[in-house]
């Protein structure tokens, strides 16, 4: 497996990461000026040889666990055997040189190979003299070259070339032409996709599991199955959609008036991603736009948790099995809630009677102090394990949170006797001066303490923190602004008729195991109490097409049969009375759009729970903007 892999900074867990592009490679037979032994190569050489080049590569390895799963996999891995018979047969041709090429059969019953037991059945092999491979191979052996070859993460060899340990007997991973069980089955899905063949593979059973038992490797291939599932979505989306474009009304019919004058005139954004796909800039960009809606509605929230979970929760320490810890089994803390450990943030609104209205509500609810150990050690020991800052500063200067000197989250704080309101947008609350206490080997006081709410802390046992400002808004949402979690962003100027919305969302993106499980689990990466209806704002002949390149005039043609949500408000107000006095935004909560028939129906029942939402508009887009004034 080739990657960058970036392990986090600072103490805390063990959490696998990975940035950048990721591959799977086989080395040549043999070893080079250019390539050390690695891979398949070591079992060319005797048990001893290749034991003793292993080690030289990983020094803190035992010797005798080396020779013992050497011992092991050459008896029963038949891709060892394979590199071996590969060897005999390079020998027997001195003078040929080789390298490995993966083929892919869609012809292949590959239920044939789930345990292949005969080295024959997937041994590499040589090419004939007329250059075909022969039948039901995967693996061909060319006489050319010295590079590595890469293998296709479709491959149903990958994994277990690239985790002899996770699979020993060499036994086959997802494949293409997988299906399901008769009773698993439906008119619309017949066979396994690659997401819940890992979601399968990744699930606790009775017995022992080598797979859950192999600590840091676990995530490894938790984080590699993820990565090689969201690949395939993305390449799907390439394929698929290679020559969808999306284009306005009015300027794709001035693009076929270019055409016909024969100007070479190119329409469209080539490649595109829906703003359902999660993580896309344009879907954290609707959601966070969804939550401005909320806040017109209600008004700005009161409580801002953030509530991340605690390893050492006894459900968790309970599922442990033998010396396992729980970084571990990031399969498990997920379940209970992306760096090293999940976490949520929770935006609350309350009723009018329950605001949090002065500085002696906010001391009420919400404290930045050390409890007293005398009148509540509990909640003591939880403050003092969950709830202090680094420590940072001159006393640890290696903090993770430290930059340029100082902590990023402004630590230690000042002290102040009493709770400031609505400093920049926040509270600045109460931490008077106090006796420090150790926590570790630091000496620490009030001013190291992140602001917690008792009650919660007591209740949950976990680090949980709490403010309230309407900036929460755009903190909730930050992916907005900062992307997903990158080493390093380049800004440079797009070409808007060659942007690759695909491409920058992979090259940026880090990739942790407990996020990792996390996507393959399939869980909601958000939650809103309130069902927001994104509303379209466009001008006459304007709307936006989704049309296949060389379909123009037939995509003009449904578009000029075809209302859309705006066009179809103002026959609403024309041919219905009870629609004259509301708004275009607010026409979601009292009718439903039918996208068979293009109407506004009146809605039955579930109004209070529904938001319109009108897009952002930019001041430079005079007309649009000015018509959303009127609205």
């Amino acid at each position: 497996m080739g990657v960058q892999i970036k392990p986090p900074h600072g103490t805390g867990p063990y959490c696998y990461r990975l940035h950048g592009q990721v591959y799977h490679r086989v080395s040549p037979l043999y070893a080079s000026d250019q390539h050390k032994e690695s891979y398949g190569q070591l079992y060319i050489f005797d048990s001893s040889e290749a034991t003793e080049k292993c080690l030289s590569n990983n020094q803190n390895c035992l010797q005798h666990v080396f020779e013992k799963l050497d011992f092991i996999l050459r008896e029963i891995n038949s891709f060892a055997q394979s590199y071996l018979q590969m060897h005999r047969l390079v020998q027997e041709h001195p003078t040929t040189s080789v390298k490995m090429v993966f083929l892919e059969d869609k012809n292949l019953d590959m239920r044939r190979y789930n345990a292949p037991t005969l080295c024959t059945e997937v041994a590499a092999i040589f090419v004939g003299d007329n250059g075909e491979p022969p039948a039901n191979r995967d693996i061909c052996v060319y006489p050319v070259g010295d590079t590595c070859q890469s293998i296709s993460p479709l491959n149903q060899r990958c994994d277990p070339m690239t985790y002899p340990l996770l699979f020993p007997r060499g036994e086959c991973s997802w494949n293409t032409g997988m299906e399901h069980v008769e009773e698993r089955r439906t008119a619309k899905r017949i066979r396994v996709t690659q997401l819940q063949y890992y979601a399968y593979r990744l699930s606790q059973r009775n017995g022992f599991s080598i797979l859950h038992s192999s600590g840091k490797l676990f995530q490894q291939y938790i984080v590699d199955a993820y990565v090689k599932t969201e690949g395939s979505h993305l390449h799907f989306l390439r394929q698929n959609q290679k020559d969808l474009r999306i284009e306005l009304h009015r300027g794709l019919l001035d693009a076929l008036e270019c055409r016909a004058h024969k100007e070479n005139i190119r329409t469209g954004k080539l490649i595109i991603m829906q703003s359902s796909f999660q993580g896309n800039p344009c879907h954290m960009q609707q959601n966070y736009q969804d939550a401005m809606a909320m806040v017109r509605k209600f008004g700005k929230q009161d409580l801002f948790l953030t509530f991340i979970c605690n390893p050492s929760w006894s459900e968790i320490l309970n599922s442990m099995e033998g010396v396992q810890r729980p970084e571990d089994r990031p399969d498990i803390i997920v379940h209970f809630q992306k760096r090293g450990l999940p976490h949520a943030h929770i935006l609350l609104t309350l009723d009018s009677e329950s605001k949090i209205r002065t500085k002696d509500d906010i001391d009420k609810f919400v404290s930045a102090e050390l409890p007293d150990p005398y009148t509540d050690l509990r909640l003591f020991q939880i403050v003092t394990k969950c709830m202090v800052h680094g420590p940072c500063g001159t006393i640890n200067i290696n903090s993770p949170c430290m930059g340029d000197g100082q902590c990023c989250k402004s630590f230690p704080k000042q002290f102040k006797d009493d709770t400031e309101e609505n400093v920049n947008g926040y509270p600045i609350y109460r931490r008077r001066p106090t006796e420090p206490v150790q926590v570790r080997k630091y000496s620490i006081d009030n001013r190291w303490v992140v602001p917690y709410n008792p009650w919660l802390l007591k209740k949950s046992n976990a680090h949980i923190k709490d403010c309230a400002s309407v900036k929460s808004v755009k903190y909730l949402c930050k992916y907005v602004y900062k992307g997903h979690d990158a080493a390093s962003v380049k800004i440079q100027k797009e070409d808007a008729l060659d942007h690759d919305e695909i491409l920058s969302f992979v090259e940026g993106r880090y990739v942790g195991a407990p996020e990792a499980m996390w996507r393959l689990n399939e869980f909601n990466l958000l939650h809103k109490s309130h069902t927001v209806v994104r509303l379209v704002v466009h001008l006459q002949q304007q709307p936006p097409i989704v049309y296949q390149d060389g379909q123009e005039a037939q995509a003009i043609e449904q578009a000029a049969l075809r209302k859309t949500t705006p066009t179809s408000w103002f026959k609403l107000n024309k041919n219905d009375p009870s629609a004259h006095n509301i708004s275009y935004s607010d026409i979601p909560q009292y009718y439903v759009f039918d996208k068979s028939t293009t109407n506004w129906k009146k809605r039955q029942h579930g109004g209070q729970n529904v938001i319109g939402r009108l897009p952002v508009v930019s001041i430079l887009d005079i007309e649009r903007y000015y018509l959303l004034g009127i609205n």
